[in-house]
């Protein structure tokens, strides 16, 4: 499965990467990188590790003596943390435009540190939130980036959180 999964890595990447380098806003000047710079760097970085993963996969199961195909449990997988971690993902990243990033950022630490079997439910709580106060510090004041609002009631309450800080 790692192997197939680092294959729709690649080429996921590759799309991606091509997208990214069409984008004439993107593009460097010559005193600056540009926007594409580092998503292409990272990108870069990710195609690379999953060739390397790739190779040494396969080099594993030619020591073992199996195949590629062999060991792959797709029923197994679609039960498994790793897919149930993607789908919660997949739902964070649809939901993050309605409801903003604070509620968002909490309500997935918390569903995912369940998911992880986490002990404590009420100290799950507070780390997501002081977790979800961090990134926000760091990306709002620091970096001076704007993070998702939402909408509505979730962007009146963003705009009330964003009066609070000095920044």
């Amino acid at each position: 499965m790692d192997i197939l999964f680092s294959v729709f890595l690649i080429i996921a990447g590759i799309g991606l990467y091509a997208m990214i380098g069409a984008d004439p806003s993107a593009a460097a000047s010559e005193t600056e990188l540009g926007a594409a710079f580092w998503p292409q760097i990272i990108l870069v970085i990710m195609i690379v590790l999953s060739v390397v993963n790739i190779v040494t996969n396969v080099k594993k199961m030619k020591a073992e003596g199996g195949s590629v195909l062999s060991g792959i449990d797709v029923a197994g997988f679609f039960k498994s943390k790793l897919f149930i971690g993607m789908v919660i993902v997949a739902v964070m990243a649809l939901i993050l435009p309605v409801i903003g990033f604070i509620p968002t950022c909490i309500i997935f630490l918390m569903v995912y540190g369940i998911l992880l079997k986490a002990p404590n439910v009420p100290k799950l709580a507070i780390a997501a939130v002081c977790i979800t106060i961090v990134i926000y510090v760091l990306f709002q004041g620091a970096l001076d980036i704007m993070l998702p609002r939402g909408t509505g009631v979730f962007r009146n309450f963003a705009l009330a959180v964003e009066s609070i800080l000095p920044f």
